[in-house]
């Protein structure tokens, strides 16, 4: 095989920048939120109309997933509602519109990102809305810190002050390591990522690692949690629902069970703040679609088309 093919200066331009990342992430500063961020915060997730009578906290989190912005709509948070909804409804039209025609994958996995993170987001601020009106009750207590506002996740991605973490660096660099050094080709020659890859890989990367986080850690394992009160069976079973979630092909159970031990056990120790998690996600997803594309089959499996609406 040619020394200087792609896939061969793909990994060596990968090691050197991971050589050269691994000293300046420890002079990044982490993120730290300013003392005054729980009265920043708690009117964002508060009903505007002040009542704090206790939510359903299982209910309307899962109905506003199913329908985003339902539960926003009910409590009257006009704002995040519309863009919940909006981002819901675009998703479901280039789904059937996916659908009416003969479109490979990738389109529909693009459009079910859209509706996944629109879903998942109003999910995550319908349920902590809920815990503002319990918290003052005595439960969710463990909870010691103010959640992240659904901007600030979708803001996390790019928030490269978690490589001055080595819980962020460490993962990152093995999955790098995994993605272009340990796993073998499946073709006879690597073939250049083109413009397709990459927005495909960034985009759905970016809303995967947003929306499933904004579910798995920032809704499924509190409320496992809080019912369990055990740390590990927690970790235990909603690492085993986020890997059913990713189905029931063995290499992607088991990376996916893996993953969610160790991004809910991140979760737990900072004080059950999702950021680092999603900058995490959403990194791998990335590094992982652009893998597959540059090393593992001859052309990208998925490919998406030029986006058209009819009515």
């Amino acid at each position: 095989m040619n020394p200087f093919s792609y896939s061969h200066r793909l990994k060596l331009g990968l090691s050197l920048l991971l050589l050269i990342l691994w000293p300046l992430s420890a002079l990044a500063e982490p993120y730290e939120p300013p003392e005054d961020r729980e009265l920043e915060l708690r009117p964002y997730f508060e009903p505007p109309n002040k009542d704090l009578t206790p939510r359903n906290f299982l209910l309307p989190p899962l109905m506003s997933f199913l329908i985003p912005g339902s539960d926003q709509w009910v409590e009257g948070q006009m704002k995040p509602a519309a863009l919940y909804t909006g981002g819901g409804a675009l998703g479901a039209l280039l789904l059937t519109q996916a659908k009416k025609t003969t479109l490979d994958n990738r389109y529909r996995d693009f459009a079910w990102s859209i509706y996944f993170t629109a879903g998942g987001l109003s999910l995550y601020h319908s349920f902590h809305t809920a815990l503002t009106t319990r918290m003052p009750g005595g439960e969710f207590t463990f909870m010691g810190s103010v959640p992240e506002k659904p901007t600030e996740l979708l803001e996390a991605p790019i928030n490269f002050s978690y490589l001055g973490r080595w819980t962020t660096l460490l993962p990152l660099s093995l999955a790098a390591g995994v993605f272009f050094f340990v796993t073998p080709n499946t073709t006879a020659e690597s073939t250049p990522a083109n413009l397709d890859d990459a927005f495909y890989a960034g985009s759905v990367g970016y809303m995967t690692g947003i929306g499933e986080e904004a579910v798995f850690r920032g809704f499924v394992l509190p409320v496992l949690y809080h019912y369990t009160s055990d740390q590990r069976l927690t970790l235990g079973l909603s690492s085993i629902l986020f890997a059913l979630g990713h189905g029931l092909k063995v290499s992607h159970f088991v990376t996916a069970f893996f993953f969610g031990l160790y991004s809910g056990w991140l979760t737990q120790e900072n004080n059950w703040s999702i950021g680092e998690v999603t900058f995490i996600h959403t990194w791998w997803d990335i590094m992982a679609f652009m893998a597959d594309y540059t090393n593992h089959r001859k052309h990208a499996f998925l490919k998406l088309p030029t986006i058209a609406i009819s009515f």
